[in-house]
């Protein structure tokens, strides 16, 4: 069954670099409990601001098998006296695979405008038959997170699926260099996670909207769970201050699963990455 998770996976990896969804590494792992208070570090953020929508459609194999959306509020909300974002993803179903699966995916987050954590985020899946939901509070000055699963120990600058793609898009990676690793600590279902991804080059990039100049990226991700090896999921990003997710292409045990970029609104920066 393609499940909008894989879809989701294929976007949210991007997390791991300026603008990717993330790559897990190898397995989940609970942390001890501590009395320690966590600073809220200031991030600094080039990469998005208020306002912000980006577009995806999902191939699957030959088939178009739906679409995704990114949206951030046009202004701030206040969490735990704190301006935040609010951030919403939508992923959809669509054609011959709409009839098949039925996936209708919602994922919030409402994410600290300095320190680019989350506070809190709503879940929604719908997949044919399958429903799941969850409502998570993140603790990020003393360390946890609950949910309807339970509350589990978290480190300083924990992310969730969403917070994640949009913390790694701020990451400075202009001094990169070909095989260096950045890590992310990524909250999921109740558990911990160390997410890495692999840093391989640039190259050019066409796309329905334009030719753009891209890092290059190599999530590694879990083997035997929805991804053949765990270097099988490749991210093009854009090689600017936005870092916007062009492109992720992957290769699943059902098949292959590309997702491309439609439309971009409300970037922050100039695109300059954009060639023609």
């Amino acid at each position: 069954m393609i499940k909008s998770k894989n879809i989701l996976y294929a976007l949210l990896i991007f997390g791991g670099i300026a603008g990717s969804v993330l790559a897990i590494e190898n397995t989940s792992f609970e942390l001890p409990k501590t009395n320690k208070v966590y600073e809220l570090k200031k991030v600094t953020n080039l990469a998005f601001t208020y306002g912000e929508k980006l577009n995806y459609r999902i191939h699957y194999g030959p088939f178009n098998a739906g679409h995704c959306e990114f949206l951030v509020g046009n202004s701030p909300v206040e969490v735990n006296n704190r301006k935040s974002f609010h951030i919403k993803v939508v992923g959809k179903s669509a054609g011959l695979v709409d009839a098949m699966f039925n996936v209708r995916d919602e994922y919030e987050s409402y994410i600290d405008e300095e320190a680019i954590i989350p506070w809190k985020q709503i879940k929604k899946v719908k997949e044919g038959n399958y429903t799941d939901s969850d409502f998570i509070l993140f603790d990020q000055r003393n360390g946890f997170a609950t949910s309807r699963r339970g509350k589990i120990s978290i480190e300083e600058q924990t992310q969730d699926v969403v917070s994640a793609i949009y913390f790694a898009r701020t990451t400075d990676m202009s001094n990169a260099k070909i095989g260096d690793i950045f890590p992310v600590k990524f909250y999921m279902d109740g558990e911990n996670y160390l997410l890495r991804f692999r840093y391989v080059g640039k190259e050019k990039l066409k796309t329905d909207i334009g030719t753009f100049n891209t890092l290059v990226i190599k999530p590694q991700l879990i083997k035997g769970r929805v991804f053949k090896d765990d270097e099988a999921l490749t991210l093009w990003v854009t090689d600017d201050e936005n870092k916007i997710p062009l492109l992720v292409e992957s290769s699943i045990f059902v098949g292959s699963i590309k997702a491309q970029i439609t439309k971009m609104e409300n970037i922050r920066n100039p695109v300059r990455a954009r060639v023609k």
